[in-house]
C-alpha cells in the first residue's frame, strides 16, 4: 500500500525471480500523514504517485536516506521467486545467487551502509526440499561442486553469497507446540509443516529403476493411459496404412487437444513441443545479417503449428516424456484427468517447497502455518501450494 511504503526504484528481474526495493513511510514503519479527510487523502495519494514515478526515472541513482540518524536504514528488500522445477540443481543454484546478488547491488546503488547485510526476505517456491542446493546457499552462505542434486553437481566452482551472514529459514525458527487446532496429538508439529501436500504420482507415472529426476521413463501404465488419450483425438486417417483403421493427429486434432488441457493454442510446454514434434523448426539467422550484428533485441521467432503437419503417437508420447523429465507430475496428472484418464488415488505426497528467508538484520515477530491433511487443490485449498506468510521487525528492536 502506498500509503506505508514506497518504492525506491524500478522491480529488477532476473531468471525467475523479481527484486523489489522501497522504504516505509515515516519513522518505524508508520505514516506521518494526516489522516484527517477525503480530500487530503487524495492529494497525498497524488503526491505519493509524483514521488513514485520520480523515483522509478531516477532509477540507479544513488539516494540519501530520510529519517533521524542520517544514515539510518530504511530500505527493505524481497526476492520473490519460483525456481526452476525439474532435475534443474545448477539453474536453481543459478537463479539464487543472481537475486542475492541483484540485492547486494541494488542496496550499493541505493548507498545504503552495509549492503552485505539489507533487510532482505527471499520467498517463493524454491521447487526443492532440504536436498536443493538453492537452499543449501541461503542457509550456509555458499554451496560448492561437492554438492549433488540429482545425480551431478549444482555448481562447477564455489559459489558464495554476497551476504555477511547465511539467511534464516523463518519457519524452521518457530517454537511450536504439539497439538494442531482439534487438540490432536501431532508427532512431527516440532517441525515446519509441508507446504506441497498433493496425490502420490511420481510411483504411478515413472518406470521403476529410472529415477524420478535423473532419466525418468514413462510407466507402462501411464504409456497405456496415454495410448488411450491419443486415440480418442486421433482422426486424421494415416497415409500408407493400406486397410488399416490406424490413424494420427492432424492440426485441428491437436487444437482441440490443447484447448482441452490448456484452454487455448499457444501457450505451454506441451504446445511447444508438440510444434516441433510437428515439424516446425526454429528458423536460421544468416551469418550476415545485419540484426545479427546490431544491439537491438532480437524477437524470438513465433512457434506455431505446421497446417500440414501431424502428432504421431510416438510424437505424443515424446511430449510427455518432456513434461516427466521437467518434474511437470502435477501438470500430466491434470492432463489426465482432463483428458478422462485419472490416476487413481493411492496416497499422499508432502514437501516443503515454499520457504521464506530473512536476513540478520531481520528478526521474524510472526509466522503462519497451513495444514492440509488432505491432497490439494481441494474444497477448502484452491492450489496445491499451500500459503505461507510471516512478519518482520529490525534486529535490535523491542
Amino acid at each position: 500500500k502506498t500509503e506505508k511504503c514506497t518504492l525506491v526504484g524500478d522491480a529488477v528481474h532476473k531468471d525467475r525471480t523479481l527484486l523489489t526495493s522501497f522504504e516505509l513511510v515515516g519513522d518505524s514503519g508508520t505514516s506521518t500523514h494526516d489522516n484527517g479527510g477525503n480530500g487530503n487523502m487524495r492529494q497525498q495519494q497524488e503526491e505519493q504517485k509524483h514521488q513514485e514515478q520520480k523515483q522509478r526515472q531516477e532509477g540507479g541513482k544513488k539516494r540519501q536516506q530520510k529519517g533521524k540518524g542520517g544514515n539510518k536504514r530504511q530500505y527493505w528488500h524481497v526476492l520473490n521467486c519460483h525456481l526452476q522445477a525439474g532435475p534443474e540443481g545448477k539453474r536453481r543454484v543459478r537463479q539464487i545467487d543472481e537475486g542475492v546478488k541483484a540485492c547486494f547491488n541494488t542496496a550499493k546503488k541505493l548507498n545504503e551502509p552495509d549492503p552485505a547485510n539489507p533487510f532482505l526476505i527471499v520467498c517463493g517456491d524454491f521447487n526443492g526440499g532440504s536436498e536443493c542446493g538453492a537452499l543449501h546457499y541461503l542457509e550456509r552462505g555458499e554451496v560448492g561442486p561437492t554438492f549433488i542434486e540429482d545425480g551431478e553437481p549444482v555448481t562447477s566452482k564455489l559459489k558464495k553469497s554476497k551476504l555477511s551472514f547465511p539467511m534464516v529459514d523463518v519457519a524452521a525458527r518457530v517454537n511450536r507446540d504439539n497439538s494442531d487446532n482439534n487438540g490432536d496429538s501431532v508427532s512431527d508439529r516440532d517441525t515446519a509443516p509441508p507446504t506441497l501436500v498433493v496425490a502420490e504420482l511420481i510411483s504411478q507415472m515413472v518406470e521403476e529403476g529410472s529415477g524420478a529426476y535423473e532419466s525418468p521413463q514413462l510407466s507402462n501404465d501411464l504409456v497405456q493411459r496415454l495410448e488411450r488419450c491419443y486415440r480418442k483425438y486421433a482422426s486424421h486417417p494415416l497415409l500408407g496404412a493400406g486397410g488399416n483403421d490406424e490413424k494420427v493427429m492432424n492440426k485441428q486434432d491437436v487444437e482441440r487437444w490443447l484447448i482441452d488441457i490448456n484452454q487455448q493454442v499457444g501457450r505451454g510446454s506441451e504446445f511447444r513441443t508438440a510444434a516441433k514434434e510437428m515439424g516446425w523448426t526454429e528458423p536460421v539467422v544468416p551469418a550476415d545479417d545485419d540484426s545479427a550484428n546490431s544491439d537491438q533485441k532480437v524477437e524470438k521467432p513465433r512457434i506455431f503449428l505446421p497446417e500440414d503437419g501431424v502428432l504421431s503417437l510416438q510424437g505424443f508420447l515424446n511430449v510427455y516424456s518432456g513434461e516427466l523429465r521437467g518434474g511437470k507430475f502435477w501438470g500430466i496428472n491434470y492432463d489426465l484427468a482432463i483428458m478422462g484418464e485419472a490416476l487413481p488415488d493411492i496416497g499422499v505426497f508432502q514437501a516443503r517447497y515454499d520457504r521464506i528467508y530473512c536476513s540478520s538484520s531481520l528478526v521474524p515477530t510472526a509466522v503462519l502455518d497451513t495444514i492440509s491433511k488432505t491432497p490439494c487443490p481441494n474444497e477448502i485449498e484452491p492450489s496445491d501450494h499451500l500459503p505461507v506468510a510471516a512478519s518482520f521487525q529490525m534486529a535490535g528492536l523491542n
